[in-house]
């Protein structure tokens, strides 16, 4: 990316000194480190890792001192993965005058760092620019009430709510719908309730009629997967719509061929004091899918 992303520096700078001047954590029993937040662990990289780990179902976020740590560890590289997504959009979105984005199980919005930085490098104004972020985990309210302070000018409203209810009820213009790191989280650790939400998030979409579906997330079958029965789900609901499937470089074999290959391009961390500390993820690296509505 040619230059950084002013939004998300101060975003990240916030999360550095809350980070830092938090306790120590005292998460106990509850802890999802399999030493229990002890002296063996440096950072809580141990737990974010466990969390993601392919084999785990069960443990989760469950402590705000880690959640400053993911954004510090992941922002760069989840804010860029959409920037360049939207850059695939380009032939089309360089002619519109506003930009409507909603982002489902928006959680840190690292999305909307990405969106809005994308969205002014075709010369677009902040003020031409619409966020809706919605996510109903409690544990991220507190980090979803501070992002909009680190935005001028921008429409920004981020919202622990429902979306599905929310745009059921009630009339606003999406172009953009995204869904970042999202459908993969709900397979893995909800499965269960993953037909349902499919078959409202179905009915949502046949209301609101966005333009494209964005689908950013983890390297892994489960992704694909969580894709696949999206997939199926708007095909048996009458959904018209073309797609284009597209992977950054890997071998993963039980994955296989996923549409399009594309470079895993670095970007610009120029925050010297956060990368000497939490060593952000350099390069992007996810699978992605954009669904164009007909």
């Amino acid at each position: 990316m040619a230059n950084s992303i002013v939004e998300l520096e101060k975003f990240l700078v916030y999360c550095d000194e809350r980070y830092r001047n938090l306790h120590p954590c005292r998460c106990g029993l509850k802890c999802t480190n399999n030493h229990f937040c002890s002296e063996e662990s440096l950072n809580c990289y141990d737990c974010i890792k466990r969390v993601h780990d392919y084999r785990n179902s069960t443990v989760h976020y469950n402590c705000s001192k880690m959640l400053y740590y993911y954004v510090l560890k992941h922002g760069y590289r989840f804010s860029a993965e959409v920037f360049y997504l939207l850059q695939r959009l380009q032939r089309e979105l360089i002619h519109k005058e506003d930009l409507y984005v909603t982002s489902i199980g928006c959680g840190p919005c690292t999305e909307l760092f990405g969106a809005l930085f994308y969205w002014r490098s075709i010369g677009k104004k902040n003020s031409s620019f619409h966020y809706r972020g919605f996510d109903l985990e409690a544990i991220w309210e507190p980090l979803m009430g501070v992002i909009p302070q680190f935005f001028s000018g921008a429409d920004i409203h981020i919202d622990n709510k429902d979306a599905l209810e929310y745009y059921l009820t009630i009339d606003e213009k999406v172009d953009v719908l995204i869904l970042n790191y999202m459908l993969s989280d709900m397979l893995k650790f909800h499965s269960h309730a993953y037909p349902p939400f499919l078959e409202s998030l179905c009915e949502m979409i046949k209301k609101v009629r966005p333009r494209y579906l964005l689908i950013n997330d983890i390297y892994l079958l489960v992704s694909k997967n969580a894709v696949d029965q999206l997939i199926e789900c708007m095909s048996q609901k009458g959904i018209s719509f073309k797609y284009v499937k597209m992977q950054y470089p890997g071998n993963n074999s039980f994955i296989g061929e996923y549409g399009r290959h594309i470079n895993r391009q670095p970007f610009e961390m120029p925050n010297e004091a956060v990368v000497a500390m939490y060593d952000p993820f350099s390069y992007v690296n996810s699978i992605q899918t954009i669904v164009v509505f007909q």
